[in-house]
This record gives C-alpha cells, structure tokens and sequence, in this order.
C-alpha cells in the first residue's frame, strides 16, 4: 500500500507546483494551458521538477516498450467493450426482449458502477495491488461472458449479466489508473496512448457487426476471448524501476515545503470533498459529465434498438459505432490544445451543447443524419472523457488516484447509465424512440443550462468574498483561469493606488 500511494504522492507534489513543465511532467495528459492546480513557490517547483525528472530517467528503449504496454493495455480493455456494448439492445431484441425489459437489463451494469465498482477501486488502492486485481478481473470477465449462454429466458439473460458486470465494469478506472500512472512514470504521452483504444474500438465494432450479421451468437466468445487479452496486456504492463527513491524524495520534498495547497486546506480546516479531491469543483465537473452522459447513454443504448427498429441490420450498427470511434481521433491530437485555449469547464459545456445536437440527427432516421450525429462522437464524448480524467488525475489527493477515477466513472457510467435506461426505455415504449431522441435531447439542453448557471454563480460568490490564497483553499483548485484573474485584479488595483500618490 504504501509504495502505490508514495508514488501518488509523487504526483500530487509535481501537480501542486505552480511551474507548468512540471506540471506537464507529472502527468502528460496534462498541458500548461490546461486549468491549474495550485500555486506555489519558486522553490517547491524545481524541487518536484527535479523529483519528476528523476523519476523519468528512463532509456528511450524502456520508454519505448512501456509505451508499447501501456498502449496494448488501452487497446485491449476498448476491443472489449467494442465486442460487448454497442451489440448488445440488438441481441437483446432479436431474443424477444420488449425496450421496457432492455432498459432494466441495461441498467445493471450502471448499478455495478454505483455500489459494487467503488469496492474494486477501495481495494486496488488500499492493497497497492492494481495490476493483480486488474488481472483477477479480467479473468472473471472471460468467464462470466459464457453465462450468456445458459439460454435466451428473460431470468436467464438477467442472471448472466448481473455475474458478468460485478466484475466488468471495474475494468475502465483502475486500468485507466494504471496507464496513466504508467504514462506518467515513463513519460508517454497519454493522448496518444489513449488513441490505440480509440482505434481498437473501431476495428472490433466493425468487424464484429458484420460478423455478428451472420452469428450473432458469437458475440459472447468473442467477449471472453478479448477479456483474456485484456488479461496478457495487463500481465505485460512495466514496472517501475527506481520509483522507490523518487518518491521518497517527493515525499521529503513536499513534507519539508508549507506553501503547498495541502497546507492551505488544513489552515481553514476544509475538508477534502469525498475524502479524495480537493477542490469542490469536482461537483461541477461531475455534473456535466452526468447530463453529458445521460445523453449519450440514451443513444448508444437504444441504437442497436433504433437501427433494427428502422429496417436496417446489425452492420450498420456497428459500420456507425467504427465511425463515432474513429471520430475521436481528431480531438486526442489536439486536445492540449483545445484545453489551452478554451479551459476545461468551457469545453464540457460546449460538448454538452454538441450532445443536443447529436441526439436530434440520430432523432431524424436517416443513415446520412446517423453518420453525421455519430461524428459528433468526438466532441461530445472523448472532449468529456479527456477533461475528466486529466481532471480527476490532477486533483485526486495522494493515494486516491484509483478511487478518483472511480467516481468520474461512477458518475458517467453508473448515475447517468441508469437514467438514461431506465428513463429511455419508459419513453421509447410509450412515445417510440425516434420521439424518444427528441425528448431525451430537451433534456440534456436544459440540464446543460442549469449547470452552466449553478457553476458561474458558484464561482462568482467565490471570487468576490475571497482572496485567491483562500479561494484555492475553499476549492477552486481546478480554476487556474478564476485566480489569475484576481490576481490581475489585485494588481490592477495597486497600480492605480501607486499612480494615485503619485
């Protein structure tokens, strides 16, 4: 336990440094325009610039094999879920089941999310065991797929998946945790990492859809055969060799500095939210990332649904699944960028926005409005998922980092999966699901406004009763843009003062 959460500590000490390239070394999925931290002083940045730096040394070889790991790593959990979600409203609907008993089917997995996945994340970090319990996962998911075929009764397709997903649906935030701990230690760029899983995701919906045309059947060994290669990848991750002292001296670093935001947090006695970030900020990114999901959830549950509904074959699911995914490419390259410039809460409300859209071209019916809604895949999810993750990487405290990642996907996996099944099935049997994209779309709209409201207020309240010291200690950790513009204001401030007596 104690080496996984040194190493966490590690990062949070090159994360809390108000130096950018340190920040950038800590964790590469992070920029320096992306939202800052906290701010400290000169001397805690070169003192977690140097730790990092030793903590990096690696030869071109290792990190070009970690790499390598890390991005098999990737690929395998996303042929995975390519293999599982995308087909499965369409095997449920060629079984005879009704979009009522779908919604209920359906929304295991998100119940798994909320109440039986934070318990994997518990463990993984209180034993420091990530890997092996990654691994014991992955093994109990090739197994569990196989219950699949204990017969087509409703009872029988609800026991399967129920088994299935108390372990499947732990795979995404620990291995999530793994690689990007590992893109931080061996200094991999994470972005391009996570386009492996992108393009793994592609390949297997596309495949499998034809594929499944013929055996539909088949859709469950493949899930067990991909679940054991999700099991070598995670046997085939690096190590960490000379962690051990780097993050001794991370520790040492940070115990020895007072200027950190830990300190600023203990001096006005608030309490990490959820015992695992510290910013209260989290409360917003999550709330986006649910209304988000809520929306995304409806469609990419109810497509396969929509699609037989219309006339068309499983192909086509999976011809707009490999299209939704290859979407995501164009903003993995640039994200940095797109961070840099527009800020983290601008980009999830814009995908928000983007959310609205997709759901009424997909609403319409058309292969043509399809594919267009599903390119928007890109800005409405991977824009979301990047944002989130670097977020919750960058505030969770030390030794939380899986617990962190835990919540996000509890959130967008688990609460919004449920609403949007079970809510989606009630609507789609009672209004048809072209009108259920419509409703549905409505919804996501107004809950993006009130989101957006909430969180100006919010910040706004902050920014005028606070100092920027002390509003980094009441939360706005994630909000680099809202202190520098207090400071600004300070200076401003002060330098009419100073002209003033002059």
């Amino acid at each position: 336990m104690g080496f996984e959460q040194a190493c966490d500590s590690m990062h949070a000490a090159a994360v809390l440094g108000g130096d950018q390239n340190a920040t950038a070394n800590a964790h590469p999925c992070l920029t320096s325009g992306h939202h800052g931290v906290n701010n400290s002083d000169s001397n805690v940045s070169n003192q977690t610039g140097a730790v990092a730096g030793a903590s990096g040394r690696r030869t071109s070889g290792g990190r070009s094999k970690a790499g390598a790991s890390l991005f098999f790593a990737n690929v395998a959990y996303w042929m995975c879920a390519g293999a599982y979600t995308p087909f499965l409203s369409s095997y449920f609907t060629s079984i005879g089941m009704t979009a009522s008993q779908i919604g209920v089917l359906l929304t295991i997995s998100p119940l798994a999310v909320v109440f039986i996945q934070p318990l994997w994340a518990r463990l993984s970090d209180a034993t420091g065991k990530r890997r092996l319990v990654l691994a014991l996962l992955s093994l109990a998911s090739a197994a569990s797929a196989l219950l699949y075929y204990l017969g087509t009764s409703y009872t029988a397709v609800l026991v399967a998946t129920i088994v299935f997903v108390l372990f499947f649906s732990a795979l995404l935030p620990l291995c999530d945790a793994l690689v990007i701990q590992g893109c931080s230690d061996y200094e991999v760029e994470f972005a391009h990492v996570r386009m492996g899983g992108t393009c793994g995701y592609a390949f297997v919906v596309f495949i499998v859809g034809m594929f499944l045309e013929r055996l539909p059947q088949a859709q469950f060994v493949l899930v067990c055969a991909l679940s054991l290669l999700m099991l070598l990848s995670v046997l085939l991750l690096p190590g960490s060799p000379g962690r051990k002292d780097a993050c001794a001296a991370a520790l040492s670093s940070a115990a020895a500095q007072d200027s950190s935001s830990l300190v600023h947090d203990a001096q006005s006695n608030v309490k990490p939210t959820f015992g695992i970030f510290r910013s209260q900020e989290i409360f917003f990114i999550l709330a986006f990332a649910l209304v988000s999901q809520m929306g995304l959830g409806f469609s990419g549950s109810f497509l396969g649904r929509y699609v037989v509904e219309l006339g068309y074959s499983q192909g086509l699911v999976g011809v707009l699944s490999a299209v939704s995914a290859l979407s995501e490419l164009p903003i993995l390259l640039f994200s940095h960028a797109l961070v840099a410039r527009f800020g983290v809460m601008s980009l999830l409300g814009f995908s928000c926005i983007m959310m609205v859209a997709r759901l009424l071209l997909i609403g319409m019916g058309l292969v043509p409005t399809m594919v267009a809604g599903q390119l928007l895949q890109s800005v409405t999810y991977m824009t979301v998922y990047y944002c989130c993750t670097c977020y919750v990487a960058e505030s969770a405290l030390p030794g939380k980092l899986s617990q962190g990642q835990s919540v996000f996907v509890l959130v967008q996996s688990g609460l919004a999966m449920m609403v949007a099944n079970l809510a989606g099935g009630a609507i789609g049997d009672a209004f048809g699901m072209r009108l259920s994209y419509f409703l549905t779309a409505g919804l996501v709209l107004t809950g993006t406004f009130i989101v957006m409201a909430a969180y100006h207020t919010w910040r706004s309240d902050i920014s005028r009763t606070c100092t920027p010291a002390s509003a980094n200690s009441r939360g706005l950790i994630g909000s680099g843009q809202a202190v520098r513009q207090d400071r600004q204001a300070s200076e401003s401030t002060e330098k009419g003062g100073r002209h003033g007596a002059r």
